[in-house]
């Protein structure tokens, strides 16, 4: 738990300073200035510099394949998102005097997914006179550090109250895992309580993979962006989902078997939706 805080406040002091940095710079040129609109619709080039965090995930149809295997042996569990980040760089250019704009973007970011499950069985005995339980507990986490490019976005601004506009893209970008891991924690607890004597046995274990050394993961992809934003003059909060369309692990058309049936093994994508900060100049 404090790995978990500790590696979110960083996260957090990182947005902070971006925030502190960019504040000092509406500071030096003017407030005034700072809530005017910028001219989207002057054919100029228009820079914009965007901070924030990621909830990141995965989909497709290995979640379902791991759901049923854990119903087949009497498992729970449950995949979740990945706290991350995300910083970029791009410029938006209209096209003429019209609200349609195109841009490019480069930035840092993550993506990842965490995963939860558990098995568990309890019982008591008529002959020793006690009780029995014993639970198998694992948790899963991936977080990867993602140089992306988004070589092209179009999109549309609405200007309303002169110094407010509303913003929606779509864009295509590509992305490269420079670094990241793995992480599995297991946890098997016994106890048992009787006439015969207690135990309380509880043994814990964790392993880490580097990307570079998982064999069978693609630490390229590519995908869409979408996302809705609102402007109040020169800054932006912006609303992405980022979808990918390569799958990040090999082998999604391996069978596996559950039960007595068998079925492929499914792919995962890249699935992401990220809160950001922004500033035009």
């Amino acid at each position: 738990m404090k790995k978990l805080h500790f590696k979110l406040f960083k996260r957090l002091s990182c947005i902070v300073v971006f925030t502190t940095l960019f504040f000092s710079h509406v500071q030096a040129k003017g407030i005034n200035d700072a809530i005017q609109l910028p001219d989207f619709k002057s054919g100029k080039t228009i820079w914009v510099i965007r901070a924030g965090v990621g909830f990141n995930g995965f989909t497709g149809s290995s979640i379902e394949t791991t759901k049923l295997q854990w119903e087949n042996n009497d498992w729970n569990g449950s995949f979740g998102k990945a706290t991350g980040y995300e910083f970029t760089l791009g410029f938006n250019k209209s096209f003429g005097n019209h609200p349609l704009y195109w841009g490019m973007e480069l930035g840092m970011a993550s993506r990842g997914y965490t995963s939860s499950s558990s098995w568990e069985k309890s019982g008591s005995s008529a002959i020793s006179g006690g009780t029995d339980y014993h639970g198998k507990f694992q948790d899963e986490s991936m977080l990867c550090h993602t140089v992306k490019f988004s070589p092209f976005t179009i999109g549309y601004r609405y200007t309303f109250l002169e110094k407010m506009a509303a913003d929606i893209h779509l864009g295509a970008y590509a992305s490269y895992d420079i670094a990241g891991k793995y992480k599995r924690d297991y946890t098997d607890h016994i106890i048992s309580t009787s006439k015969y004597g207690n135990r309380n046995d509880k043994t814990t274990s964790s392993t880490e993979t580097k990307i570079k050394d998982y064999d069978n993961m693609k630490r390229y992809d590519a995908g869409i962006n979408l996302g809705i934003g609102y402007w109040f003059g020169k800054f932006n909060i912006d609303f992405t989902w980022q979808r990918g369309f390569i799958a990040i692990f090999e082998g999604g058309n391996e069978l596996v078997k559950i039960g007595k049936e068998s079925r492929k093994r499914g792919n995962l994508f890249t699935n992401n939706f990220q809160l950001k900060l922004g500033y035009a100049f």
